[in-house]
């Protein structure tokens, strides 16, 4: 199966794309999916911005999915032809991730910066994959408590320190 995953850091943050590229793939492995996938590193008026635009709420968001695949007009069109890519797997979509709101969560649930990120990558990778939260009566939730578990240790220092040095914003 064809898997690729590509890290983007908007924060300026120096992020280490080799842990959370390895995350997202480790997903994409179990859950037997194809694709590509693209996860962007942006700061807190940008993750705002895209809030505000896509999912009409004024605020701040440590994650947002926009999963190419689907039939939603209110998620943006990707800048690239969302059928097989040169490497013959079809792009997935893109998961946009705030730092900054990942740590301040990490806080308000008692728990470390890098297991927040890890539940955060596994989260927005189930979304692009066609899990939905909202509709799913707890079926997504459970799948991401049993990753969070299986891919432990893959959930470890590295995530921590990546986010721990991520842009220092305003």
């Amino acid at each position: 199966m064809s898997r690729s995953v590509e890290m983007v850091d908007h924060t300026g943050g120096g992020l280490d794309a080799e842990p959370i590229v390895a995350l997202v793939t480790a997903v994409l492995d179990v859950e037997e999916v194809e694709g590509s996938v693209v996860v962007a590193f942006v700061d807190e008026a940008v993750i705002q911005d895209l809030n505000t635009r896509y999912r009409e709420a004024a605020e701040s968001t440590d994650v947002l999915s926009f999963r190419y695949l689907e039939d939603d007009d209110d998620w943006p069109e990707p800048e690239v032809d969302s059928g097989p890519t040169s490497g013959g797997e079809p792009e997935l979509g893109e998961i946009v991730i705030c730092p900054r709101v990942v740590r301040r969560y990490a806080g308000e649930e008692g728990t470390s910066s890098a297991r927040q990120l890890g539940w955060t990558l596994i989260h927005g990778t189930l979304h692009l994959i066609g899990y939905d939260h909202e509709t799913d009566e707890g079926r997504m939730r459970a799948r991401e408590q049993a990753l969070l578990e299986a891919l432990a240790p893959m959930i470890g220092p590295d995530l921590l320190l990546e986010v721990a040095d991520a842009s220092s914003e305003g």
